[in-house]
């Protein structure tokens, strides 16, 4: 089984000014996943397409991964969104009756504004497609949300009765089925740009998904949308505690175990730095063993931004050659 091994680009546009992509081409990579915050991207859309372009002219695969935006796709903190500050209105307000720093995706007004930019994006970024990285709803420990006029309307319409308090079954499932339809509209709007555009979903790490009842916990809703071509899940071994080899192996196989029925695809993502604590060149071979077929490297400033990288380049090359 040959692997083709990817690199997620963070950083912003700064960080795209310092990369060559023939670089990347070089160390065998032969795809890219570039980040691009909500913020950014009103100034500095262009510059991210010049790097996307070039890319391609790499023949490096390039996927688009939006960030900010309302922060219903928010697995970084930090990553900023002036909609969030310009629209209090338009925020889910959560079983306290509080707002929270995050855009309701059943909020209409919300969801035209980010079906604009979308397409506008697709638009203009020379890309094969669009990673929608842990889209969610608020959750901390004692409240979650949306409560607004606008799910309570959509809840009441599907099942005939209010919104509960608590968050019980149906308003796990409630918000799950808003995700998946969120994700239609986002694909929609992508493929209004270019139906060829891949739509790849990175749901939130099983554990806290479903102790935030966000309804990410099982894949079968995302699976069978038409908005999901491909399932892209991260190896926590680290995190967890667990072993490199076993968490791959588990990972992997549980995602093809989802997404073979369905006729869909699934990618890995593993943690990598040159460090020895971060296994990445055994984490390739692992993963090649395993039968993974797309291998996304997070991310690029933990990976060639280190001062080790140079003595660590060789070496680099060298796995991916065998495992690609």
């Amino acid at each position: 089984m040959r692997v083709k091994v990817g690199l997620s680009i963070g950083g912003g546009v700064r960080a795209l000014e310092r990369i060559d992509p023939r670089e990347l081409a070089g160390l065998g990579l032969r795809s890219v996943f570039v980040a691009c915050a909500e913020d950014e991207m009103r100034w500095h859309a262009e510059e991210a397409a010049g790097f996307t372009r070039s890319c391609q002219t790499a023949e490096l695969e390039v996927y688009a991964v939006p960030l900010g935006y309302g922060k219903v796709m928010d697995p970084d903190p930090s990553v900023d969104s002036l909609y969030v500050r310009e629209h209090p209105r338009n925020l889910q307000l959560d079983s306290r009756g509080r707002r929270c720093g995050k855009a309701c995706p059943n909020n209409p007004a919300f969801l035209e504004w980010f079906s604009s930019n979308m397409r506008t994006l697709a638009w203009l970024l020379e890309c094969d497609g669009f990673l929608w990285d842990e889209p969610s709803f608020y959750f901390a420990r004692g409240s979650w949300a949306c409560r607004c006029d606008y799910c309570q309307r959509l809840f009441f319409a599907q099942h005939q009765q209010a919104l509960p308090v608590d968050l019980d079954e149906r308003v796990v499932a409630f918000r799950r089925t808003s995700i998946v339809m969120f994700l239609l509209a986002a694909v929609a709007a992508v493929h209004a740009a270019d139906r060829r555009l891949l739509s790849m979903v990175m749901p939130g790490s099983t554990v806290t998904s479903r102790e935030a009842g966000i309804g990410m916990d099982g894949w079968e809703s995302l699976l069978e949308s038409s908005a999901v071509d491909q399932l892209s899940v991260y190896a926590e071994w680290q995190t967890q505690g667990r072993d490199l080899e076993a968490t791959i192996r588990s990972t992997h196989e549980a995602a093809v175990r989802a997404t073979r029925a369905r006729q869909k695809g699934s990618v890995l993502w593993l943690g990598g730095s040159p460090h020895p604590r971060d296994k990445l060149l055994e984490g390739l071979q692992l993963a090649q063993l395993a039968g993974v077929e797309h291998l996304v490297i997070a991310g690029h400033q933990s990976l060639m931004g280190s001062a080790e990288f140079g003595k660590f380049r060789k070496s680099l090359a060298r796995v991916i050659e065998q495992v690609n």
